[in-house]
């Protein structure tokens, strides 16, 4: 999880090189960007050693959420051209990759029950996100509204 408390400044990086400041966010904020941005971030502690005092993305990660490391779980890409097949074999891919994070989780120690309804909440997460992005990309939403979908800000 990653530590909302941690306020930080984000910098795009400009076609000629230089960093334009695009907002002070927490954390959780930075990191929802999306990854195309080829940003810096402020180091959230104000110290990092870099000579700019300037972080990336993955060193933001890395600070807010030590605990989490990658699982290293490839999704293949789907080999059926049609789409009742590809239902089927995604099913079938999630379930097995499902089963190996239970798996590592139960053998890390966390019970089977707490784990399980972590992945339905995660799954429902993911459902929910995005039927919302469906939803607004078929919508007749301004670019600016649409670009901030996912980013936890409020429109009035």
């Amino acid at each position: 999880m990653v530590e909302e408390n941690k306020i930080v400044e984000v910098t795009v990086v400009a076609d000629d090189g230089g960093l334009v400041p695009i907002g002070i966010m927490n954390a959780k904020q930075a990191l929802s960007l999306p990854e195309e941005l080829d940003v810096s971030i402020s180091h959230p502690d104000g110290e990092d050693g870099s000579p700019d005092g300037l972080i990336d993305r993955q060193g933001l990660r890395t600070l807010t959420e030590p605990w989490v490391e990658p699982l290293g779980i490839i999704f293949p890409s789907p080999i059926s051209e049609e789409a009742v097949d590809r239902i089927d074999e995604a099913k079938a891919l999630a379930h097995r990759v499902l089963s190996e994070i239970a798996a590592a989780a139960i053998e890390a120690g966390w019970p089977a029950g707490e784990i399980t309804h972590a992945l339905i909440d995660a799954a429902c997460s993911l459902e929910h996100t995005n039927a919302a992005i469906s939803a607004v990309a078929t919508s007749d939403v301004g670019d600016a509204v649409r670009d901030q979908i996912g980013h936890e800000e409020q429109f009035d």
